[in-house]
């Protein structure tokens, strides 16, 4: 485990807090009372695809190393030497719960709409090429305009962090914060992994039987696991 200046643990290059939910919760609740800031905050939610994504994508691991704050999403973090992980989707639900003003951007088939159903807030489906600067300047806008305390959006990674990165100082809101999949469970499309899965750390098995084509996805893991214990064995961490 590497320990850098700025309180993050190094994994393979990222580096990620290894805060509590409560602290997280702490953090973002005082981001969202704060105003007249220049740019909304921002929090990336990593897992160990985001490592291995950013081992062969430099624009994505400068982004991750730029967050405001980076939480570990993910229990194969503490293979790393992570402490507390805090899965975005149980961030996500405090959030909601805490009954800020939430703007849900991306999804497919319309789980943006029933979000904003289901919980209350704003929403817009997205755009299917993030790169379109005419949509993308609607979408901004648009998130403008519902004045939001909180961005939630739902492109994936690392789409949806070099989205958010892209138009940081446009958006009008306290806190940005991409979620990948996670509509999908908050509206019941996804089925939640019972207690026991969550708590062995198996959800990413859940997720692989309840969507099989995912498996490609999954191989990062094994290879994630490999890269960290190499890290070790040759004194990358103590």
């Amino acid at each position: 485990r590497k320990e850098r200046a700025d309180n993050k643990i190094d994994i393979l290059g990222v580096g990620v807090s290894s805060a509590s939910l409560s602290s997280v919760l702490t953090t973002l609740n005082a981001q969202c009372l704060m105003l007249n800031k220049n740019r909304p905050f921002f929090v990336a939610t990593v897992n160990p695809e985001f490592v291995m994504e950013a081992q062969k994508d430099e624009e994505f691991k400068k982004i991750l190393n730029c967050a405001d704050l980076a939480v570990a999403d993910g229990v194969g973090l503490r293979l790393a030497g992570v402490k507390s992980i805090v899965p975005g989707r149980k961030l996500m639900e405090r959030l909601i719960a805490a009954n800020y003003r939430v703007f849900y951007l991306g999804g497919r088939g319309g789980v943006a709409e029933e979000m904003a159903k289901k919980y209350g807030g704003s929403f817009d489906e997205g755009e299917e090429d993030i790169k379109n600067p005419h949509r993308n300047n609607e979408i901004v806008e648009k998130i403008n305009k519902s004045k939001p305390d909180i961005l939630f959006v739902a492109y994936g990674a690392p789409w949806q962090e070099k989205w958010l990165w892209s138009v940081r100082s446009r958006i009008k809101a306290q806190v940005v914060m991409g979620v990948g999949g996670t509509f999908d469970y908050l509206t019941g499309r996804a089925k939640l992994p019972p207690m026991w899965v969550e708590k062995a750390g198996l959800e990413w098995l859940w997720r692989l039987v309840q969507e099989p084509w995912r498996w490609r996805r999954q191989l990062n893991l094994i290879k994630f696991v490999g890269l960290v214990l190499s890290d070790k064995l040759h004194g990358g961490g103590a």
